[in-house]
């Protein structure tokens, strides 16, 4: 069973130091964050950082083959993947702050 997070009978002090803890526990875990995603039956791999700022982009030289619109496609759906991994693990690191269940799993 989980503590609740203010409890009258502990010192404000104890309390704080708590939160503290809690919260940089929080920052540590969130620099931490990466997304990775593949498309285009994995000819695409793309990994995406903490910031979702997209940090590195693999293509396979078969990729290459591709019409150009289909390559643009899958760079997308790469990104947006490996995104979306990144804001899920962010909540679920940060719920301990907000009380808030993360929404369904995270890619």
């Amino acid at each position: 069973m989980e503590q609740p997070r203010w409890n009258d009978d502990l010192d404000i002090d104890v309390q704080l130091a708590r939160l503290n803890e809690e919260v940089r526990s929080v920052r540590l875990g969130l620099a931490e964050i990466e997304g990775r995603a593949e498309a285009a039956k994995g000819l695409v791999a793309v990994r995406v950082g903490a910031d979702c700022r997209i940090r590195d982009i693999t293509l396979d030289p078969r990729v290459m083959r591709l019409p150009s619109t289909e390559l643009a496609e899958a760079i997308k759906e790469a990104a947006n993947t490996a995104a979306d991994q990144v804001a899920g693990r962010a909540r679920e690191i940060t719920a301990v702050l907000t009380g808030e269940a993360p929404e369904g799993p995270t890619r």
